[in-house]
């Protein structure tokens, strides 16, 4: 699917959480449908353009192999 995303595998050495207090609740109210809609006007062929644009490579710099074959 165009809008998988990548996972990368590290290893945790530190965590450290918060009491949470002064987080809002929220309420879901349904999926977002902006993904789906930019896909589709871009079309197959204008993803890849796009993924060839910006996403050769993280933000780190390291390489993300997006276009690569399984």
């Amino acid at each position: 699917h165009a809008s998988a995303r990548q996972y990368v595998d590290f290893t945790i050495e530190l965590v450290q959480t918060s009491c949470g207090f002064g987080v809002p609740f929220y309420e879901f109210t349904g999926e977002r449908d902006n993904m789906d809609r930019w896909l589709a006007s871009r079309g197959d062929e204008g993803i890849d353009e796009y993924w060839r644009e910006k996403n050769l490579v993280s933000l780190d710099g390291l390489p993300t192999h997006i276009l690569e074959e399984d």
